[in-house]
C-alpha cells in the first residue's frame, strides 16, 4: 500500500511540473507556452500635446495587436543629459523593444543602443539626425508643405512680406526646417527672419522682439518652441500678427492654422512596425515613413481676434477648432 501511495504521489507530482509556465489549450487538449509580455521602454523629449499623442498612438497599436505589454514611461524635460540616461536605463533593463519620441530622444537611443530595437516617431529628418542604424526605424514628422502653407498666408494678407521664424539652435530637426523655409520663402518674395533660443526662458523676449518686425510668424516643429506655444500665440494675438504652425495641437493652442499632420496617427503608425518587429520581422527590413497625410485647421478664435472671417474661401474645407484653455 505504501509502495501504491508514493507511485501515485510521484504521479502528481510530474503532473504539477508539466503546468508550470504553461496554460491549458482547450482547443488541443494540450498545452501552450504562457503569453509573453513584452518589455517596452518610452522616451520623449519633453511634454507637449503633439508629442504626447504620438504615444498615445504608439500605445494603441499594441493594444489593437492584442500584445501584453509592459510600459515604462520616460520624459526628459527638455535635457539631453536625461535623454542619454533614459537610453543607458533602458539598455541596461533590457527592454525588448524601445521607442523615441522626438529628434534628441530618438538619438540617444540610437546612439547608446544597438542590440534592442529602436522605433522613433516625430523626427523631422532621420538621416541627418544619423539614427538610421540597422536596428532602428519609425514615423517622420517632416512636412513638405511649406509653399501651401505660405500661399495661404498670401491669400489672407496679399501685402505680407516678412516671415519670422523661432527655433532653437541647439535641435537638429529645426535647423533642417530653417533651411526648407528659407528656400521656399525666397521663391514665393517674402523675407525670413530668423530667431535663435537655446532656453525656454529666452522666448518671451525672443517672440516680442521677433513679432516688432514681421507680419506673421512660421514656427517649425521644433520641440523647445512649441513646448512654449501659449506664450508665442498670446504675443502674437496681442500684436495682430498670424501665427502658422505644423501641427494641429498648436492651432488648439491659439495659432491661427497650419496644413498639419496627425500625431496620433503617426505614432500609431510606429506602433505598428514595432508589432511587426515584436511578431520577428527585423528592423532592417522595414523603412522609415514620412507622413503624407495633410488637414487644414483654422483656429476661429483667433481668426475673429486677428479679423479674418472664418468663411474666407482661403479657408474652404478646413478642420475649425476653438482655443483650449
Amino acid at each position: 500500500m505504501k509502495k501504491l501511495i508514493m507511485i501515485i504521489l510521484s504521479g502528481l507530482l510530474m503532473l504539477a511540473c508539466g503546468k508550470q509556465g504553461s496554460v491549458s489549450n482547450k482547443e488541443t487538449g494540450g498545452t501552450a507556452p504562457a503569453e509573453k509580455t513584452y518589455k517596452i521602454g518610452i522616451t520623449q523629449i519633453v511634454t507637449h500635446p503633439s508629442l504626447d499623442l504620438a504615444k498615445e498612438g504608439f500605445k494603441k497599436a499594441l493594444e489593437e495587436a492584442g500584445l501584453k505589454t509592459e510600459f515604462d514611461e520616460k520624459n526628459a524635460e527638455g535635457s539631453m543629459a536625461n535623454a542619454n540616461l533614459i537610453a543607458t536605463n533602458f539598455k541596461s533593463d533590457k527592454k525588448d523593444l524601445v521607442f523615441g519620441i522626438a529628434t534628441p530622444s530618438a538619438q540617444a537611443l540610437a546612439n547608446n543602443i544597438s542590440d534592442i530595437p529602436v522605433i522613433f516617431s516625430a523626427v523631422t529628418d532621420p538621416e541627418s539626425a544619423k539614427i538610421l542604424n540597422q536596428n532602428v526605424t519609425g514615423t517622420s514628422d517632416r512636412v513638405d508643405n511649406i509653399g501651401e502653407q505660405l500661399d495661404l498666408l498670401l491669400k489672407l494678407n496679399p501685402n505680407a512680406k516678412k516671415i519670422g521664424v523661432l527655433y532653437n539652435t541647439s535641435e537638429q530637426n529645426s535647423l533642417v526646417q530653417v533651411k526648407d523655409i528659407e528656400k521656399i520663402a525666397k521663391e514665393k518674395g517674402i523675407e525670413v527672419v530668423l530667431q535663435g533660443v537655446t532656453a525656454f526662458g529666452e522666448l518671451a523676449q525672443a517672440t516680442k522682439a521677433l513679432l516688432s518686425q514681421v507680419d506673421a510668424l512660421y514656427i517649425p516643429t521644433d520641440n523647445l518652441i512649441v513646448s512654449g506655444i501659449k506664450l508665442i500665440n498670446s504675443e502674437a494675438i496681442a500684436s495682430k500678427k498670424p501665427v502658422i504652425a505644423t501641427e494641429n495641437s498648436s492651432v488648439e493652442l491659439g495659432s491661427l492654422y497650419t496644413m498639419g499632420i496627425d500625431y496620433f496617427e503617426l505614432g500609431k503608425r510606429a506602433g505598428q512596425m514595432a508589432v511587426e518587429i515584436l511578431k520577428g520581422k527585423p528592423a532592417s527590413e522595414i523603412p522609415f515613413e514620412i507622413s503624407d497625410k495633410k488637414i487644414l485647421y483654422v483656429n476661429e478664435d483667433t481668426a475673429k481676434a486677428l479679423g479674418f472671417d472664418i468663411k474666407n474661401p482661403a479657408f474652404a474645407g478646413a478642420t475649425i477648432v476653438k482655443t483650449k484653455n
